[in-house]
């Protein structure tokens, strides 16, 4: 599905109207329709059912008066609430509030003494529709409507938002004061970016994207896409003649004294996700740590503290011969010889490649830019908020206040795939964006982003794009989460997701 920015929505509403031909008025008729047969759709039948709509000055107002008519023709009780003075009101607004006046349409302006009467009147609704600013919330919101927000979330009738919940800003999720608490969103065109980060995802309730006759042949060149189920049909085909070196054969290089589950659980991931053959390189030192199974365990000369460094390179030269992806960072540690290992590697190895945990503290501009750009591309790096924050220089609050951008910044700068693991997971490479909201709360647990590494490596190993894989790695790590949470979210480990993923991918 794809998702926009308020400017990309407000770009393609100008392009309908002035380069297509399509008149504001006939979108704003589409769209009130859509939002009333929504209405039908959810809580009809509407005859003599209150439906109370706070109507703004702009255009979501003159949508939310656009429905008020046509829940007239639905035999509903719809009373309109003007927020602003009708001469601060959008021509288009103007035109439909006059409408719904002939046809006398019961409307309340909202002056100082109607705002006192305001929470005995909306609380006597069956329905509240919040069509006060749509995409238009910046900042706090400023006047009445600060008020009138307090007011709809304190009765706690059932509200439908109409594009945006008044207050959330429809880019970044942003909620600067107060905002609307929807049971449903009805996004106008296309999803908008704001309703999938929190906390404006947190005012959404659920969300439905409502056609409202936007050519689809505009948005072409925007690049921003939620994964859903339908994406699963992108993962490659396993040829019933497939065997084990088909699938790919994987080089996880991790583990340290204290921190040999990390590994583990990304080597066993890699056999979940679907590849052929995993090989772990760790330190000798815990090397008889790991159970005999599936995973071909390769001792590696190491440190006296257990952990990988200089001692380490000659075999991990050997090792690489042969393999098809290299995934690299969990439970390394990030004493300072496990560098000169994590260097040596990414230098070294020319194919497809996922860095993780401390794999992702050797990662500087001055080292990343020293190594070919046709050697990054096959970089999928893998941080939360905490580890990109370390990438940046900024704290983990400021990365996920600008969740939206700061993945497809450093992917740009650095030529790599960008997976920014948190809620929403974004992953971002080649201009493009994927945006995965799968998982739940019980996946925040310690190992949770080795068993992530392991799925990308696994779809890397059999075949996959780094940005593909990387986009569905993270989408079937949320899934299998939310499977496993079945069970109970508390106390959810990484060990049962990990078990949970062979049945999403069955």
């Amino acid at each position: 599905m794809l998702v926009l920015t308020a400017s990309e929505m407000r770009r393609l509403d100008e392009e309908a109207i002035k380069g297509i031909g399509i008149s504001s008025l006939a979108l704003m008729e589409n769209a009130g329709a859509q939002v009333a047969r929504f209405l039908q759709d959810k809580y009809g039948p509407l005859k003599d059912k209150r439906i109370h709509i706070l109507v703004g000055p702009g255009n979501n107002g003159g949508d939310g008066l656009v429905a008020a008519r046509h829940l007239l023709n639905m035999g509903a009780r719809p009373k309109v609430y003007l927020t602003h003075p009708e001469d601060k009101c959008s021509r288009e607004c103007q035109v439909n509030l006059e409408i719904f006046r002939r046809l006398d349409g019961e409307i309340v302006s909202l002056t100082v003494s109607q705002r006192r009467n305001l929470k005995f009147s909306l609380s006597m609704a069956d329905v509240i529709v919040d069509s006060m600013l749509g995409t238009g919330a910046q900042g706090p919101l400023r006047g009445q409507l600060g008020e009138i927000v307090a007011v709809v979330n304190e009765v706690r009738r059932p509200v439908v938002a109409v594009d945006v919940p008044t207050g959330v800003d429809a880019t970044t999720g942003e909620v600067a004061g107060e905002a609307v608490r929807a049971d449903y969103t009805c996004c106008l065109g296309h999803l908008k970016l704001g309703c999938l980060f929190y906390p404006g995802r947190s005012y959404v309730g659920e969300y439905v994207v409502l056609d409202i006759g936007i050519p689809h042949k505009l948005a072409e060149g925007i690049e921003r896409w939620l994964l859903e189920r339908e994406d699963l049909g992108k993962l490659p085909e396993r040829p019933p003649w497939g065997h084990k070196g088909t699938f790919g054969h994987t080089l996880v290089v991790g583990g340290s004294l204290g921190m040999a589950g990390a590994a583990w659980l990304c080597a066993k991931a890699v056999y979940r996700g679907g590849g052929g053959m995993v090989a772990l390189a760790v330190p000798q030192s815990i090397a008889n740590r790991f159970p005999p199974d599936e995973v071909i365990v390769k001792p590696i000369p190491d440190t006296p503290e257990g952990t990988l460094g200089s001692p380490s390179i000659e075999a991990l030269r050997e090792l690489l011969k042969g393999k098809d992806v290299l995934a690299v960072g969990p439970g390394l540690s990030n004493r300072p010889e496990v560098k000169q290992v994590v260097e040596y590697l990414l230098r070294s190895w020319t194919g497809p490649a996922v860095i993780d945990a401390d794999g992702l503290n050797v990662l500087t501009d001055e080292f990343v830019m020293s190594v070919p750009s046709e050697q990054r591309r096959n970089w999928v790096l893998t941080p939360h908020p905490g580890e990109m924050g370390r990438l940046l220089n900024q704290p983990p609050q400021w990365v996920n206040a600008h969740r939206g951008t700061v993945g497809g910044d450093l992917a740009a700068r650095w030529g790599v795939t960008v997976v920014l693991k948190g809620t929403p997971t974004v992953i971002s490479g080649q201009g493009r964006m994927y945006i995965s909201t799968a998982g739940n709360s019980g996946m925040g647990s310690a190992g949770m982003g080795d068993v992530l590494t392991g799925v990308i490596a696994a779809f890397l190993a059999q075949g996959m794009e780094p940005l593909e894989a990387a986009a569905l790695g993270a989408y079937v790590h949320g899934l299998a989460g939310d499977l496993a949470g079945e069970k109970g979210r508390r106390g959810m480990t990484a060990g049962d997701c990990l078990e949970a993923l062979q049945f999403i991918l069955d």
